[in-house]
């Protein structure tokens, strides 16, 4: 039987990650979960919505959250964790929300978010722009840009939903060959496995791009050995990576988990 001390140890041992679930951050999440591992912790993973998983970390629930975009895409929901949340580290650049068509959508027709109020792309476009859930930057910043482009006036709306749904529905129109809006973001795996085409969004919603980071609760300092901070803050990742693993994931039907060894056997984070 383990006594008070030993048993607060093992405690201390355990390391609770937090991810949206989506495959792409689960992929991530799994090069953490390897790297905690490797070190001797046992993790503890939690996944949930944006509008899950960011509370709990605030309140300490979770105490490592893999991962934020900074500083547009998770904005809202980082300004209510900042002041006892600190960053580990930078795990890729070049993060980017959009909106996209499949590249059969003819390119003299539809280059930007402009062009979805021709009266020949609202005949023929899908005017249900269908993606996930509603508290993700994507399609809070979907909403916006719904609004400041007059596109409510034709006939668009935003559909927020399970990503199971939104990739359906990606899929049925490409076999389809339907126009549609797919919003969308970089690293993702319909990116390498589908041609689409990004439109130009020249207000800026989405911002100019972000960094993925990693998130510790304040309390994780405590928790974790110098080392090991180090080691987590020394992953360095990038949209190809991702895009990578999350493919590996979607089309060649590895867990998220066995996507993130199979890279980390190629791609090995350096003993701090």
């Amino acid at each position: 039987m383990l006594t008070a001390t030993a048993s607060a140890i093992a405690e201390q041992r355990v390391i609770r990650l937090g991810q949206v679930g989506l495959s792409f951050y689960a992929v991530v999440g799994g090069i953490v979960q390897e790297v905690l591992e490797q070190d001797g912790y046992k993790v503890e993973v939690t996944t949930g919505s944006h509008g899950d998983i960011f509370p709990k970390l605030g309140a300490g629930e979770v105490d490592i959250l893999a991962a934020a975009w900074l500083p547009d895409g998770h904005a809202p929901l980082y300004a209510k964790v900042k002041d006892v949340t600190f960053i580990v580290g930078e795990l890729y650049g070049d993060a980017r929300l959009y909106w996209a068509v499949p590249d059969y959508v003819p390119a003299d027709l539809v280059r930007s978010i402009d062009d979805l109020k021709k009266p020949d792309v609202v005949a023929q476009m899908d005017k249900r722009i269908r993606g996930i859930g509603a508290t993700s930057g994507l399609m809070v910043g979907a909403s916006k840009i719904r609004e400041a482009y007059g596109l409510n006036a034709a006939g668009y709306e935003i559909i927020p939903g399970e990503a199971k749904d939104w990739i359906a529905n990606f899929k049925q129109a490409v076999a389809e060959q339907r126009w549609l809006i797919m919003p969308l973001w970089q690293p993702q795996w319909i990116n390498a496995a589908y041609k689409v085409r990004v439109l130009d969004e020249p207000k800026g919603i989405y911002g100019k791009g972000d960094t993925a980071v990693l998130l510790g609760h304040e309390t994780l300092k405590g928790k974790l050995a110098p080392e090991t901070l180090d080691r987590l803050a020394g992953i360095t990742l990038s949209i190809d990576a991702v895009t990578q693993m999350d493919l590996w994931v979607n089309v060649g039907g590895l867990t998220p988990r066995d996507a993130a060894k199979r890279w980390l056997t190629a791609n090995p984070v350096r003993k701090g």
